[in-house]
């Protein structure tokens, strides 16, 4: 199975750990249902996913560094959600990744240098949060950044 696409589907409980034993999984669709609990560390197994897409669940709990495991990664939406915790710094090994959606979290601490390591980055949202701190120097060497979003933060 390449696809998991089952967005807008009232779907209840929490995210199974075997979800990372599809190792072929390339597009997860999950968004728009009332998942809740925390992201399964397990997800960073998936190798081959490109599309990771959470958003509009309950989702609540860390952010799991293994997500920065998904190299081949390009599109992780995780909008809201109930997400709390710092950006795990790992995100940073996702050189794939084109677009990066947290906004309407509870995230909180700085945002990593690593992300300046993004080279591909073209959107970022991480609007209403808990975000703090400086913009780190190394997100100007994102040169195909096209639109960041960091509104309603600390």
């Amino acid at each position: 199975m390449q696809e998991l696409r089952l967005e807008d589907n009232s779907l209840s409980g929490t995210l199974p750990s075997e979800l990372g034993d599809l190792s072929n999984l390339q597009k997860l669709d999950l968004d728009k249902n009332s998942l809740s609990g925390a992201l399964p560390s397990e997800l960073g197994d998936l190798s081959n996913l490109q599309y990771l897409y959470l958003s509009r669940n309950s989702l609540s709990g860390t952010l799991p560094s293994e997500l920065g495991d998904l190299s081949n990664l390009q599109t992780l939406k995780l909008e809201n959600n109930s997400l709390s915790s710092a950006l795990p710094s790992e995100l940073g090994d996702l050189s794939n990744l084109e677009y990066l959606y947290l906004s309407r979290n509870n995230l909180s601490g700085t945002l990593p240098s690593e992300l300046g390591d993004l080279s591909n980055l073209q959107q970022i949202g991480l609007d209403v949060n808990s975000l703090s701190g400086t913009l780190p120097s190394e997100l100007g060497d994102l040169s195909n950044l096209q639109q960041i979003g960091l509104d309603v933060n600390s």
